[in-house]
């Protein structure tokens, strides 16, 4: 059948066109290898349970969703740089440098990153409750559009740690040398902490911190916004243009704004709102126009090229609706749960290598459809499996007893040009699917058995950066140690560490226990990981934060609260918040501009409000106290490590904490607990805390 959708005419300039799928006629059968992979158990049944849940990923996960210019990405454990791709997945461990004619966006749903040219951003923490990224150099601008208080978004520099307090928008800056840093806030709040000390930046403020030992602090009001600063207020506005995606989809979904600009809403009678990309190729199939890569933990995933090709891959089902492919966002959740990619793979028994795959064979693939569970191949448990599903999977018991997906019959799979298959070393090396693609007989379709979740495919380096960086980042910069708050996660493996066990594992990430017992004979060239000192300890010789001349507001010892902080409303008044000392005046920033209006275009019928899991008051209170008493704790061991504990086990220890909190209330969410259940207790080594004064219950705001 062939068929293209056109985008109108009007906007045809700005459409994405993506080369004619070249197939190739095949008459043999596809490889032996997929063969011996189908008949194992699945890869995600029920043998993976919960005795691997320090492996379980986060929901949360960013996004590259747009580069210009030169942009070099390092992903976390490889040990070269590649090039930067649009709609590669940001995780924990990855670094991305812009080169001088280069900047970038990480979307990360309601928050996002702008990088300017000359700048290098770590991604240290990226999980539910945290976003904490490392600025050697440069300059970024932040968006914060939500802010939960059981949620910390921090930017560590040389000098400072940058805790965002309130939902807004910000800039921080680092010099060259690494000795300066600024922070502007154009709206929100934030709160700076260098050598034992804490300040706060209110909105229109620019602080400037420099030195390092015994590092000095300024405050004024804010400038003009320059270049950068406009591109990135830009970028807000067409964000902000998104109305009708965010009637159907979770603004916490990275790739949310692109879908209006790209596609058009449709009602459906069985599946309800769906998404249809206006503009394809004839024969075009979902998880075509693009490639794998190698991401861990998650294993094979799908890198999609076309510029709106992040959430419809990620999140979602897909359906074959009157003659054309839609995208089914399903339930609107709060949090939506991030996959590599939601697809089965297929081989079985009689399907042979051709000359069509060469000598290794070949790997088909086809999207899952609504009401179809995705079992994931990585390490899970019970409640990761239904959140995961549960946005498109309406029946929970579904989600509890599909423990083997090679018996079901599957929707999407009869559809004329729904699998996609190409040769195993194309997949393999991260080429475009489009062009090594290769046709599937309806006969071949039934002679194929489902192998699940992820193919029997063992990564290479190859699989982890497709393509080599032409430009990399100044060497001074992978020893620049940066300042933060909470001591960082555990370094991640090394690929070249973990790729013999993922050589035997047929395509499936490791599992916790088997990166245990590879992490000794890592090699010892692996990646350099930029340091990370305690921004709660003081300089040198004890020395801490001093302002740099009378007038300024005194900075108060320790680390700030800010969860605490955002609990309490922001000053009504600009009287009521601490102003800046004299200063020149410069022009303020002018405000935020209204979006300009967006095109007519039809919109499906208005609907009831999203459905949201009711929050649990009792619940939300005792995580929010044992948080902040885990984080104070977690802040004092850094700044002063207890005796006899190595930093890299203080780093694991306390990600164990961690994660063990955070599980414990994904647990008690789901079982609708009305508090947490008790947790691992600390070890003796750990230096007591007075407990903090419990989070403050937020205090109405008066009606207009």
């Amino acid at each position: 059948m062939n068929r293209t959708i056109h985008r109108p005419g009007d906007r045809r300039s700005m459409s994405v066109r993506f080369g004619l799928l070249v197939i190739v006629a095949s008459t043999g059968l596809l490889l032996a290898t997929l063969a011996r992979a189908s008949s194992q158990p699945f890869e995600g049944s029920g043998q993976q349970a919960s005795e691997d849940s320090a492996a379980i990923p986060s929901d949360r996960i960013g996004r590259l969703s747009i580069i210009e210019g030169e942009v070099s990405f390092l992903a976390a454990g490889a040990e070269n740089w590649g090039a930067a791709e649009p709609n590669r997945p940001v995780t924990a461990g990855d670094r991305l440098w812009a080169d001088a004619d280069g900047r970038c966006e990480i979307d990360i749903g309601s928050t996002a990153f702008r990088i300017a040219s000359g700048t290098e951003l770590d991604i240290v923490r990226l999980d539910d409750d945290w976003i904490q990224v490392g600025l050697p150099q440069g300059s970024i601008s932040g968006r914060v559009d939500l802010l939960d208080a059981d949620q910390d978004e921090e930017i560590d520099t040389p000098n400072a740690a940058i805790a965002i307090v309130d939902r807004g928008r910000y800039r921080v800056d680092v010099s060259p040398d690494g000795a300066t840093t600024g922070i502007t806030v154009w709206s929100g709040r934030a709160e700076v902490t260098a050598a034992g000390s804490t300040f706060t930046v209110e909105a229109n403020q620019v602080s400037v911190i420099r030195g390092d030992d015994a590092p000095t602090y300024d405050l004024t009001d804010a400038g003009s916004p320059d270049d950068f600063d406009r591109w990135s207020l830009a970028r807000d506005e067409r964000g902000g243009r998104a109305g009708i995606a965010r009637r159907y989809v979770s603004e916490n979904t990275p790739g949310v704004s692109d879908l209006d600009g790209y596609g058009s809403w449709d009602q459906d009678p069985t599946y309800g709102p769906i998404w249809h990309p206006t503009v394809v190729d004839a024969g075009w199939a979902p998880y075509r126009t693009g490639h794998w890569e190698w991401v861990a933990p998650w294993g094979w995933t799908w890198v999609d090229s076309a510029p709106w090709g992040f959430a419809p891959y990620h999140y979602g089902r897909w359906a074959y609706v009157r003659n054309r492919w839609g995208w089914c966002p399903g339930r609107v959740v709060q949090q939506p749960v991030y996959a590599p990619a939601l697809v089965v793979f297929v081989g079985g028994a009689g399907w042979n290598a051709t000359l069509s795959f060469g000598r290794e064979g070949g790997v088909a693939w086809f999207p899952l459809a609504p009401e179809e569970v995705y079992r994931p191949a990585y390490a899970t448990n019970l409640g990761y499996r239904r959140r995961i599903n549960v946005t498109n999977v309406t029946n929970i018991t579904t989600i509890t007893n599909v423990t083997n997906v090679t018996n079901i019959t599957y929707r999407n799979r009869g559809i004329p040009d729904a699998v996609t298959a190409v040769p195993q070393r194309a997949f393999s090396n991260g080429q475009p699917v489009a062009r090594a693609a290769v046709r599937v007989s309806p006969e071949q379709l039934r002679s194929a058995r489902v192998v699940g979740a992820t193919a029997p495919v063992a990564p290479t380096p190859s699989s982890v950066a497709p393509l080599r960086a032409t430009r990399l980042p100044p060497v001074r910069l992978s020893g620049r140690p940066v300042v933060a708050t909470h001591a960082p996660p555990p370094a991640p493996v090394p690929f070249a560490a973990q790729q013999k066990a993922l050589d035997a594992n047929r395509g499936r990430p490791l599992r916790h226990t088997q990166l245990e017992a590879v992490t000794p004979s890592a090699p010892v060239d692996q990646p350099v990981v930029p340091p990370i000192r305690s921004a709660a300890a003081p300089g040198q010789g004890d020395r801490t934060l001093r302002p740099a001349r009378p007038g300024l507001p005194p900075a108060m010892s320790g680390v700030g609260i800010g969860a605490a902080r955002r609990s309490a409303p922001p000053p009504s008044s600009p009287e009521s918040a601490p102003a800046p000392a004299p200063a020149a005046r410069v022009p303020s920033p002018p405000s935020r501009p209204m979006p300009p209006a967006v095109e007519s275009r039809p919109s499906p019928p208005a609907r009831s409000p999203a459905p949201r899991q009711p929050r649990n008051a009792a619940l939300d209170e005792s995580y929010q106290n044992e948080r902040a008493q885990l984080e104070a704790r977690h802040r004092q061991e850094f700044a002063r490590p207890p005796a006899g504990e190595t930093p890299s086990a203080l780093e694991r220890r306390q990600e164990t904490e961690h994660r063990d909190l955070q599980q414990r209330h994904q647990q008690a969410q789901s079982g609708g607990a009305p508090g947490l259940a008790p947790g691992t207790k600390p070890s003796a080594r750990e230096t007591p805390q007075p407990k903090p004064t419990p989070i403050p219950k937020p205090t109405p705001k008066p009606k207009a």
